[in-house]
């Protein structure tokens, strides 16, 4: 693993860690400096977005009884607040982009996965990437609290 590599898994490490204990105060600036779009670790939006998709996975793949059947498709059913479907391509596009890139993890596409990763760093919109960063956080807490 390279310095770069351990520097990217150590702020998505430190990114759900602070999150995890609800520090918005301290969460914010450590967001803001890569979602900002003259934030200063702004280069590192992409390889970070992309480790904690990978964290996602992992959790997802410790919890399944399916982790190790090679060959599967995941997909994902997405539901509103009255469990009725939701289609992917109803959710906001940073949203659905940071979706698909986990889904792609999971099934063994790393470039499908980067592709979607760029698209939520392409996004001229700030509030986008956050949205896509703050999603992604949250997934992983719930995932990883909800572990039995």
């Amino acid at each position: 693993m390279s310095a770069g590599d351990v520097r990217v898994r150590g702020l998505a490490e430190t990114l759900l860690s602070v999150a995890r204990t609800g520090d918005m105060d301290a969460l914010a600036p450590l967001v803001t400096r890569m979602v900002g779009a003259n934030g200063p670790q702004r280069h590192l939006f992409e390889p970070v977005l992309l480790e904690l998709v990978a964290m996602i996975v992992r959790i997802l793949r410790r919890r399944s009884e399916y982790a190790d059947n090679e060959g599967d498709l995941y997909a994902v059913e997405l539901l509103d607040a009255d469990d009725r479907d939701v289609g992917i391509d109803q959710l906001q596009p940073a949203l659905r982009a940071t979706l698909r890139a986990v889904l792609a993890t999971l099934n063994a596409d790393a470039d499908d996965a980067r592709f979607h990763v760029s698209l939520v760093s392409s996004d001229p919109d700030p509030l986008a990437r956050l949205d896509a960063v703050a999603h992604a956080l949250r997934w992983a807490n719930t995932l990883d609290d909800a572990r039995g």
